[in-house]
Parts: C-alpha cells; sequence; structure tokens
C-alpha cells in the first residue's frame, strides 16, 4: 500500500520525525512526505525532507489523502487538532502527552473509541530497545523480583516555552515505572525537590512514585544540567540492571556473582520504531487501534497531573 504522511509543526522533535520518514522513504515504506507549520519560514528548514509544505493543516490536507498524520505542536494545541483531524480519519500519532489534562483524554480517547480512530500517543521509551530488553531480563527474572527504578533524564537545553519538565520529561519515568512493574498503576506521588523560573514553570523536580507490594520509582528531571542524563536503574532483590538511553545502547547486569554487560541493536531508533508501528496500523498488519491501550493513556495523565499538583503545593511551602 502506498502511505502518504503529514507532520504538523517543524520545530525540533518536529524535524526529528521528518528525518526519520525521510529515511523510511528511502526504504520505500512511505510514498509521499507533506508538512506544515504556522512559521512560514520553516519551508526553507524543510525543503530538503519533504514533497511540499503547508501553512496550515487544511492547507496540507487538501494536496492529497493522508494516511498518517503527526501532531507535533505545543501541548495547548492537542486537543483541538485532535478532535478536528479525527472528523478526517487519518490515523494520529500525537506527541505525549496526549494534551493538556485528564479530562480532555477522556473525552479524546472515548470519542477515538466511539468512532473507531486509530491513534498512536508517542510514549517513546516504549519503543526504545534497551528498555524493552530490560522488561525482558526483569521478566525472565535475571534480577530476582524488580523493587525500585531510579529515572534520571536531565537535559543542557535550556528550559524552552512549552513543554515544562513534567510534560516533556517526568511522563516518561512514570510510563517507564509503569510499564516495567507489568503495567501497575501507582498507588501515590510525592514530590521530593522541585525548582522553577522566574515566570513559577518547573524546571527540576524529582519525585518518588509508590505502586503496591513496597514497590517505588524514584524520577528526576530537569532543564540547564551540566550534563546530559537518561540513566534508568532498575533494581531487584537478587541484582540490578543499568541501561543509558541515550544512543550508546548498553545494558550493565549486576548480581552478586557477576557483572555483564550487553549492547542493544540501536540501529533502528525509537521514532522510527514508533512509525513503523503506524504503518504496520495503516497497512492492517497490526490489531492495534489505539496504542499504547486508551487505560494506559490515561494512567499517564492522571499521574502526571497529580505530580504537577503536588509541584504546585511543594512552591507554596
Amino acid at each position: 500500500m502506498t502511505v502518504n504522511v503529514g507532520v504538523i509543526g517543524c520545530g525540533r522533535w518536529g524535524m526529528a520525525h521528518l528525518k526519520t520518514l525521510k529515511k523510511l522513504k528511502h526504504k520505500k515504506l512511505v510514498s509521499k512526505i507533506h508538512a506544515c507549520d504556522i512559521d512560514q519560514s520553516k519551508e526553507i528548514e524543510v525543503s530538503g525532507l519533504v514533497d511540499s509544505f503547508s501553512a496550515s493543516w487544511q492547507e496540507m490536507l487538501e494536496h492529497e489523502s493522508i494516511d498518517i498524520v503527526a501532531i507535533v505542536t505545543p501541548l495547548e494545541t492537542h486537543s483541538e487538532l485532535t478532535f478536528d483531524l479525527m472528523d478526517k480519519d487519518p490515523l494520529l500519532l500525537i506527541e505525549k502527552p496526549l494534551c493538556n489534562t485528564q479530562e480532555e483524554a477522556i473525552e479524546i480517547l472515548s470519542r477515538a473509541q466511539d468512532k473507531g480512530n486509530r491513534m498512536i500517543v508517542g510514549h517513546l521509551l516504549r519503543f526504545h530497545q534497551s528498555v524493552i530488553e530490560a522488561k525482558e531480563l526483569i521478566f525472565s527474572g535475571a534480577v530476582g523480583e524488580l523493587q525500585r527504578i531510579d529515572f534520571a533524564r536531565i537535559t543542557t537545553r535550556p528550559p524552552p516555552a512549552s513543554p515544562n519538565v513534567f510534560d516533556a520529561f517526568a511522563i516518561h519515568g512514570i510510563d517507564t515505572a509503569c510499564y516495567c512493574f507489568g503495567e501497575m498503576d501507582p498507588s501515590r506521588i510525592t514530590i521530593d525537590y522541585a525548582d522553577s523560573d522566574t515566570q513559577g514553570n518547573p524546571t527540576h523536580a524529582k519525585m518518588s512514585v509508590e505502586f503496591p507490594g513496597h514497590k517505588e520509582a524514584s524520577i528526576e528531571v530537569g532543564w540547564g544540567g551540566t550534563h546530559e542524563s537518561r540513566i534508568i536503574t532498575f533494581s531487584g532483590n537478587n541484582g540490578t540492571i543499568v541501561i543509558d538511553t541515550g544512543l550508546v545502547g548498553k545494558i550493565k547486569i549486576f548480581t552478586s556473582n557477576e557483572i555483564v554487560e550487553k549492547q542493544s541493536d540501536i540501529t533502528i531508533q525509537p521514532l522510527e520504531r514508533e512509525w513503523k508501528l503506524a504503518l504496520d496500523m495503516v497497512n492492517n498488519n497490526s490489531n492495534h487501534k489505539i496504542y499504547p491501550e486508551p487505560g494506559t493513556v490515561l494512567r499517564c495523565m492522571k499521574w502526571i497531573d497529580l505530580a504537577k499538583g503536588e509541584y504546585k503545593e511543594k512552591l507554596r511551602i
């Protein structure tokens, strides 16, 4: 099947989508790539990556039938764009978070299920080979029973106007913890430390997430760090797994008997894996209608909302 794709939003991460799609086009998995951005100066920047550029998504969809549309725009625009595009019925790949609040997410997902819309929400670490392999090791009993996860995502980049550090990074930590604990729902979240810029926007936070069975996750996220950190540590009662979700793809397994280092196959990056799922869904090679499952998406929205509420309370003290 010939698959035409569109990307709404050509900022830093929108460009990452377009570069990934260019690779897929070279592999003949994508036919035509269209893009749009309200900033028309972006046309020059994307010229070598796309077949057409438009100033609006409406204009973009007039070119021809587009099978998949990625929404890679500021968070506050997600809901309106999603509702509008659901009426056009392409498969939607929406950057996480799905929208601003849990209430909006319930409305979007309910409508998608009622109308039969296909949708992927970009919880990207579910597509990261090191995370997938770590989960497989955990469930094989390599480190005994998993008891704790330490998630660190600190970037040297300065805080952007949008999204905040919870919506950009902490949501990955919460989703990864739930995923690797076997899709377990948290029971409590506490902000241990928080910092903000002069406008009160969160720039750095550390939080504790409790799970049933005395399991826990510590999540630290921030902008403007002295170095990049993408380390996840999985601690069991018989050992530890440490992974780096950067471009190195290393997995270290520590047990009482030995230390083993493995190299994940990172030749296919997570964003390409995500797009391949979208292509499979369009070509009817996947049973997924919405990925992750609606309950999983709503769980992330719920606990990020609670984390942001706890953060605001922390700043008042």
